[in-house]
């Protein structure tokens, strides 16, 4: 397999989704949506590890490091009401702006040079600054990374791609509502339209 090859003044690392909600065993949506598969999975694939210690080669290379949350108001205003799987987000009074829930998982607290921006959808180009911030530094490649695989990666991954990113997924920084899920997305769906890595790969690309 060749070597993978970014040219680093035009690459950004985006960290997706990596709320106590989300990906902690304690929190509220991650663990009832699963039954506490997720959280399992990310910590039997050290996926919060993979993704630390990505995002610190990035900042060695001076990559920008571009934390993307999840989070709504208190009283879910900004929340779309018609999907399911945003209802239940409402009915848990998960990820509520301010709350412990909403708070990026203590593993990858962002360093004073990392971005961090807000969403409230599952792509993390949807009505975000993300893309004005990409186009002033001039990043047209992106390596994503974040939970989950069949949540922000994917729509993420599809919504870049159109919009002419090339896009990278170190498959080892992202995880599923199960592992089943996990390959399916990366091996099928999202293989002909992205560059499915390790974290391993894109570190020595960098390097």
């Amino acid at each position: 397999m060749s070597e993978l090859t970014l040219p680093k003044e035009k690459t950004a690392i985006l960290v997706m989704d990596c709320q106590n909600d989300i990906v902690h065993e304690d929190g509220k949506f991650g663990g009832h949506l699963t039954g506490g598969t997720m959280p399992r999975l990310i910590k039997e694939k050290n996926v919060l590890g993979n993704i630390s210690a990505l995002a610190a080669a990035g900042r060695t290379a001076h990559v920008p490091i571009i934390h993307v949350r999840h989070a709504y108001r208190s009283d879910y205003s900004d929340l779309l009401e018609h999907v399911k799987v945003f209802q239940v987000i409402k009915q848990m009074e998960a990820l509520q702006d301010g709350t412990w829930g909403a708070e990026i998982h203590a593993d990858l607290t962002p360093e004073p040079e990392d971005l961090v921006i807000t969403k409230t959808r599952v792509s993390s180009f949807y009505a975000s600054p993300l893309e004005a911030i990409l186009n002033s530094q001039g990043r047209t490649h992106l390596v994503l990374t974040g939970i989950a695989t069949d949540g922000v990666v994917e729509g993420t991954a599809r919504d870049g791609t159109d919009r002419g990113y090339h896009i990278f997924i170190p498959e080892d920084c992202c995880a599923a509502t199960t592992e089943e899920a996990h390959g399916v997305i990366l091996g099928a769906a999202l293989g002909g339209l992205t560059t499915v890595c390790t974290s391993d790969e894109v570190i020595r690309a960098l390097a």
